[in-house]
């Protein structure tokens, strides 16, 4: 699998955090390009994925050999507190992290999205402060050895229901509403040749952006009602 830098920016204006090939997530001040003292913490394996909650005082970090680790961050220090580790399953990495506050109006609990080779994409439930993780229901798509990724979609709080939308080996799209009982498949969008790897939306829905493994990206338009 290819290996990447992580980096997700915090809240605070001054910190960003970074997670390496060398196991290690560390809390960058951007002005110095320093560590933070006491911004360091180790993983089992290397970092592929990270995610803040959206107050940003909970960090969520994956890595390739199947662990997904919570980290309690101080905002005013930049200090990581390694706080749970859940292991989604020895050996699969962890591709794709993805945290909501809340997925609809129906279901209203702390939610984290994960993508980790397991040919599924896995929807969890936030259950308490430190970020333990307990599985709500997972979805079918081809994913074995590529680091595809998912995303909720950025309006679901304004309609029935709630779609989560992610990448797949098989080519293809994938969008499923995590609130419907059977049937959660609501849509797949084909038009890639090569396992697609990563998908965007704007800001209001209107388009979304779909990447793949040949260096194809294609820009869907959401159709007009």
């Amino acid at each position: 699998m290819p290996l990447q830098a992580c980096t997700m920016f915090s809240t605070s204006t001054w910190m960003r955090q970074v997670g390496n090939a060398k196991q290690n997530v560390h809390v960058m001040n951007i002005s110095t390009g320093k560590k933070v003292k006491g911004g360091s913490s180790k993983l089992t394996g290397r970092v592929l994925a990270l995610s803040f909650d959206a107050p940003g005082r909970l960090l969520w970090a994956g890595d390739d050999r199947g662990s997904v680790f919570s980290f309690l961050f101080d905002m005013a220090t930049g200090k990581l507190t390694k706080a749970k580790r859940l292991v989604v399953h020895e050996g699969s990495p962890v591709t794709s992290i993805s945290a909501r506050s809340w997925v609809s109006r129906e279901a209203r609990d702390p939610s984290l999205l994960i993508n980790a080779c397991l040919n599924k994409l896995l929807l969890y439930r936030v259950v308490d402060n430190e970020g333990t993780l307990q599985l709500k229901r997972s979805f079918p798509i081809e994913q074995s050895s590529h680091p595809v990724r998912s995303i909720f979609c950025p309006l679901m709080s304004f309609r029935q229901g709630a779609c989560v939308v992610t990448g797949s080996e098989d080519m293809c799209v994938h969008f499923f509403d995590v609130e419907r009982a059977a049937k959660a498949a609501v849509n797949k969008l084909q038009g890639h040749s090569a396992p697609v790897l990563d998908v965007s939306f704007n800001c209001d829905e209107s388009l979304l952006a779909s990447s793949d493994a040949s260096g194809m990206v294609i820009v869907w338009r959401r159709e007009q009602k």
